[in-house]
């Protein structure tokens, strides 16, 4: 939706009058909806905005084929029969005692994220809803234990967890010439609540990708809306590709943009404390965005760059990025890097900015240079009239995932099972100290 958009998977349960409804990760996780289904023909809606998200079946061969709508947009759907996504491990649980459980998939395998634990393990399918924890990111032997996954709970290594009854919405968000394609998160409660919108790191980016920073929000209480990048997923648009420069930061930024003024002016959203986060590219995007868009009172930073493009690309050329073990030494790294000059500078965006804004970094990151990137932003840390933050971690990686040896190779990080000890915490502190947060 529309049509030439990549197509995402969904399944449909139906029983009696009522439809579950599952969509592909980082898309809404089930819903249950009211479905006709008369004599060869089936009809349900998703809710959405501006429009529900709508589907006109009709049996045609031993499938269901159609139309799927919404608004203006015209795609198309197909069922067969089949077993359902299993879409119901994915959300949010409480484990009691001020303990959150995250079961998300971005890519690779799904995993569950404690997050006050700072601990991630990768989930092995044995049944349907059953998995094997892993021991690791990505490593399944020998496994630390089970968890199962009901409709309204899960058995996670013996413990029970209540899923926390979010509530997703398909959405489109205006942004110039085209829409974005986006799913707007609800946490349980009522009235006006803190929110964030993300930035994207590289790479041809979908919402799924977002999906750890998503339920990391919505523990807080806060409305979150995670979209497709542009030209990507079910974004319309024209991808700008991954050459870092100024028309394609300046893009993704006027994209942010556009994500902090729809999402300000939604009914649930509190418009004092609409803030912005994302990973490692989006340390450009953000502070321009947000120096040239006002609903946006907050910034959140993981492992982003501080200094230019140029200096980045070197940099990630000569350290590894967790690939080889670099032939040079850090600081003859960082020197070369030092030397080195050229692209987008997001500094003057940065000392633009008279908002709250936190940055994460990890001490083992073979993607960006943690010591270049504070080097930058320290002397405006201390600048009288700023609240700006940094925390370094470490033994975490450019995943602010903790690595054996400071090189980060890509097995280390497939065996790890711990995010940096605190990154969430930390998180977590900084926004209820400034008032960014609303218990759940």
């Amino acid at each position: 939706l529309p049509a030439r958009a990549q197509p995402v998977a969904v399944s449909v349960e139906l029983r009696g009058g009522t439809a579950a409804v599952a969509l592909a990760p980082g898309h809404a996780a089930r819903t249950v909806v009211s479905a006709r289904a008369t004599a060869g023909r089936l009809r349900f809606a998703l809710p959405g905005r501006p429009a529900a998200l709508a589907f006109d079946l009709r049996l045609r061969r031993g499938r269901l084929v159609g139309a799927a709508r919404q608004g203006a947009l015209r795609g198309t759907a197909t069922l067969r029969r089949g077993r359902p996504l299993e879409a119901r491990t994915l959300g949010l649980y409480d484990l009691g005692e001020g303990r959150s459980l995250g079961v998300v998939q971005g890519f690779g395998p799904r995993a569950g994220v404690l997050f006050e634990a700072s601990e991630i393990r990768g989930l092995y399918p044995t049944a349907p809803g059953a998995y094997d924890v892993g021991s690791g990111l990505a490593t399944r032997n020998p496994a630390v234990g089970t968890a199962t996954f009901a409709a309204d709970h899960a058995l996670w290594r013996g413990a029970r967890a209540e899923r926390v009854p979010l509530r997703q919405e398909e959405v489109r968000v205006p942004a110039g010439r085209h829409s974005l394609a986006c799913t707007l998160t609800i946490p349980p409660g009522e009235g006006r609540r803190p929110a964030v919108a993300f930035g994207h790191g590289s790479g041809p980016a979908v919402r799924a990708f977002n999906s750890t920073l998503t339920l990391a929000f919505a523990r807080h209480g806060h409305v979150v809306l995670s979209c497709d990048k542009r030209g990507i997923g079910q974004s319309g648009g024209v991808y700008p590709g991954e050459n870092a420069n100024e028309i394609t930061i300046d893009a993704y930024a006027r994209d942010v943009e556009a994500q902090a003024r729809w999402l300000v002016r939604r009914p649930e959203v509190d418009p004092a404390r609409l803030g912005i986060s994302g990973r490692s590219q989006a340390g450009w995007i953000m502070p321009l965005a947000a120096s040239r868009e006002p609903a946006v009172r907050w910034i959140v930073t993981l492992v982003g760059p501080t200094y230019t493009t140029g200096e980045d690309d070197l940099y990630g050329d000569l350290a590894g990025q967790g690939n080889y073990v670099p032939p040079m030494s850090d600081e003859e790294i960082e020197a070369e890097v030092r030397r080195a000059s050229g692209g987008f500078d997001p500094l003057p965006a940065i000392e633009s900015l008279r908002i709250p804004a936190l940055w994460l970094y990890g001490g083992r990151d073979r993607h960006v240079s943690t010591r270049i990137a504070l080097e930058r932003l320290d002397p405006r840390v201390r600048q009288p009239g700023r609240d700006f933050s940094h925390a370094v971690f470490p033994l975490a990686n450019h995943g602010l995932i903790e690595t054996e040896t400071p090189y980060s190779l890509t097995p280390e990080v497939l065996r790890s099972s711990r995010y940096g000890a605190g990154v969430w915490t930390t998180i977590d502190a900084w926004l209820r100290s400034r008032g960014l947060s609303s218990s759940r």
